[in-house]
């Protein structure tokens, strides 16, 4: 059976081939079969007209063919002339056209037609009398010529309408999409598990069929002409994949056709292995042939038809997801990537944003579908390549400030699908998780904002205003956990603003999403809409109470911070003198955001303390176990600082804290150098040890505290141990601390 199947396939294979020659002798048989059946009937036909009509046909002399040839020559030569002048000058812009007219079944047929008919007229002109068949000459010029000259004008107009560049690729499409239903039938199915010819046959069609569609993209400067294109490869790309299930799995081998295609002869051979394991070459070809055709698109300010090939790629994702085919939705998010690079290459070369701003509004889309179909894996990965292009964009948007639009367009973009995730009802923690990301947006790892204008990052900070709107939305539907989390991430600015600033920054950001409405006054690719437009207004007040209120928690922590910031600029500081002036730029940068951080938060003279009491000596000694040994104060340690000084002194509060530490961290580094230092702990030591408020007990507790700081992180220094070890002899404690097998902790023996 398979190979009566192939047979049958080979045949129609030669009948595509050779088409022309087809159609010549099935319309030579017509002529000859209808000139002899006419011929029988003829008396019959004399009668009735001479009977009806009074019309005598029986005399060949009668009847004029004097005229014929003359007619027939400008039949032909008007239907021969019209057709090649518009087949040519169309072939110049749609090559394709050549190819399909040298297989159209009415073009043939109406063509050999004339052409045989013309040829039956010069017969009967000279061989009426010899052959005696008055009824040829009746056919010929009563029938055949009056056919003719009839379809003429329509067959003209066919032609002027087939050769339109619309009608072309509707062409094209369909024969790409007949093939691709084909690939599902038995007899195909079964004639390539014997023929690898059928099986290039195939493959050469739909992929040469798609190169032509690519190539009258190219020529075509017609917008609704390369509107059409597009959108026809991506219904040919969704039939294609709609229908794949049910082709034959040795379709989609390697054959020499798809290694000498044009877009495969750059891959290599892991990549055609690959390719070939998931079944994937003519998706792969489609995508990268919509790829190249949207850089075209950008670099010829063509927004608008750009802007519909993501659009398709939505429509696309949409089909994989019906067929629930992972690996060309891999693809998808691939070329949505692919595409975000192109746009952003063009938007900085050319500084215009407005490529990304329409992708941006696609890719969303995509991301909405999967939301809507449940898929936490692929939103989330969407999500993280959002956060990776913003993160580029905010950086290069110092030289171009449109680009900070973009950024705030990716966050707007996101919290639409926010509200559609909370909408669908995933887990909490899959909504944080997403919140988090979105978060970043604006927080390029490793880049410093401080030399991005305080206008952007203050008051006019759109992405701040549409996190906040994301916020307002949060507590509309009583999660407040997700709105604290948006203004913790947004205290993060005190890093850059002091208390008076920040607070006019934020009531700035409210009041302006108090007045927005859901429309701006200018227009853009996408109408009016106003990205910044928060509905939820009845919860501007209850999240500036909320932000103001951890506010107030941020700023004592931040002033507690400070302190430990000076003493990493003083060990810079350090560092610079060790090796003559000079700090790499990593530690340049750093010393720098140190000083800014600090001056943002630096108190005036007047509130600082001056007089140097026992509990600054308490704290002079916790800083030296933490810092003095090793330089570094890890977050474990700083919490473990403030909670052993609250056991010693009554009445600790944050305020207490930073203002005590403060001046026991200008002591330390107004030292400058290690013996002072040294000195000064050891001063402290018997200055504990001598106070009436102390006794053996009280020392042996601050002991523990400064094993506890030496313990808080992995590694026990060798300096921790010694100045640990210099307070049990001072104090005269019976105890011992002898340095732990690695691995293990710092312990007091008695």
């Amino acid at each position: 059976m398979e190979k009566f199947y192939t047979t049958l396939v080979k045949l129609n294979s030669l009948q595509f081939k050779y088409r022309t020659l087809i159609t010549f002798g099935i319309v030579l048989i017509v002529i000859l079969a209808s000139d002899v059946l006419f011929n029988v009937f003829f008396p019959s036909i004399v009668n009735l007209l001479e009977s009806q009509f009074s019309i005598v046909l029986s005399d060949h002399e009668s009847i004029d063919l004097g005229f014929a040839p003359e007619i027939w020559g400008g039949v032909l030569a008007m239907v021969l002339g019209t057709l090649i002048i518009v087949v040519a000058i169309a072939a110049e812009s749609s090559p394709k056209l050549m190819d399909l007219f040298v297989k159209d079944w009415l073009s043939l047929i109406y063509v050999w037609f004339l052409i045989l008919s013309s040829l039956h007229a010069t017969v009967i002109m000279f061989y009426v009398e010899p052959l005696n068949r008055v009824s040829s000459i009746v056919l010929n010029t009563y029938v055949y010529l009056f056919l003719a000259s009839v379809f003429t004008l329509p067959y003209i107009f066919y032609i002027l309408l087939y050769s339109k560049t619309s009608n072309v690729v509707t062409t094209i499409s369909g024969i790409i999409k007949s093939f691709i239903f084909n690939l599902k039938k038995p007899s195909i199915h079964s004639a390539m598990n014997n023929s690898m010819e059928v099986i290039e046959e195939y493959q050469k069609e739909i992929m040469g069929s798609l190169d032509q569609l690519d190539d009258l993209l190219a020529f075509t400067q017609f917008k609704e002409t390369q509107t059409e294109i597009i959108r026809e490869i991506s219904t040919i790309i969704q039939t294609y994949i709609s229908n794949k299930p049910g082709f034959n799995s040795r379709f989609f081998h390697l054959t020499p056709t798809i290694k000498d295609n044009a877009t495969f002869r750059t891959y290599t051979k892991t990549q055609y292995e690959e390719m070939a394991n998931s079944l994937t070459f003519y998706e792969v070809k489609v995508f990268r042939l919509l790829g190249n055709s949207y850089i075209k698109m950008i670099e010829n300010d063509r927004f608008d038809i750009a802007s519909l090939i993501p659009a398709e790629l939505v429509d696309i994702g949409k089909t994989c997801l019906e067929m629930d085919d992972n690996t060309i939705l891999e693809n998808v998010n691939i070329r949505f990537n692919t595409l975000f690079r192109f746009a952003i290459k063009h938007a900085y070369k050319n500084n215009e944003p407005r490529n990304l701003y329409n992708l941006s509004f696609h890719y969303s889309n995509m991301i909405q579908e999967y939301v809507k179909a449940d898929r936490v894996d692929m939103a989330t990965y969407c999500y993280d390549k959002f956060k990776f292009y913003a993160n580029d964009i905010y950086k290069n948007a110092e030289g171009n400030p449109s680009l900070y639009f973009i950024v705030d367009t990716l966050t707007f973009e996101l919290r639409k699908c926010q509200v559609l995730i909370h909408e669908k009802g995933w887990s909490d923690d899959e909504q944080m998780n997403l919140l988090k990301m979105i978060l970043q947006l604006d927080k390029p790892p490793g880049y410093s904002k401080d030399s991005v204008d305080k206008g952007i990052l203050g008051g006019n900070n759109g992405t701040r205003r549409i996190q906040i709107g994301l916020a307002l939305f949060y507590l509309s539907v009583d999660k407040k956990d997700f709105a604290t989390a948006i203004a913790e991430d947004y205290l993060d600015d005190l890093a850059y603003f002091d208390e008076k600033s920040f607070k006019a920054n934020a009531n700035t950001q409210c009041f302006l999403l108090s007045i927005f409405g859901p429309t701006f006054w200018e227009d853009t690719d996408r109408g009016n809409l106003n990205i910044y437009f928060a509905p939820e207004k009845d919860q501007l007040e209850p999240f500036k109470e909320l932000l103001f209120e951890l506010m107030d928690n941020r700023l004592e922590a931040l002033e507690r911070d400070v302190q430990f910031l000076t003493l990493e600029v003083d060990k810079l500081m350090q560092r610079r003198q060790r090796q003559d002036g000079y700090l790499n730029d990593v530690d340049k940068e750093r010393m720098e955001d140190l000083q800014r951080k600090i001056s943002a938060r630096e108190k005036s003279d007047d509130e600082k303390p001056t007089e140097w009491i026992m509990d600054h000596d308490i704290l002079y000694t916790l800083l030296c176990i933490s810092f003095f040994a090793d330089q570094e104060i890890d977050e474990s340690e700083k919490g473990v600082i403030f909670e052993s000084f609250g056991k010693f002194v009554k009445d600790v509060t944050n305020e207490s804290f930073n203002s005590d530490f403060g001046l026991a961290t200008e002591k330390f580094i107004g030292l400058e150098n290690e013996e002072s230092r040294q000195k000064q702990y050891e001063d402290s030591l018997m200055n504990i040890k001598n106070s009436k408020e102390t006794d053996s007990e009280q020392l042996l507790q601050l002991l523990h505290a400064f094993v506890d700081i030496a313990n808080a992180d992995e590694f026990i220094h060798e300096n921790e141990l010694l100045l640990i070890q210099n307070a049990v002899a001072i104090w005269e404690l019976d105890v011992e601390i002898n340095k732990p097998k690695s691995g293990a902790q710092l312990e007091i023996q008695k």
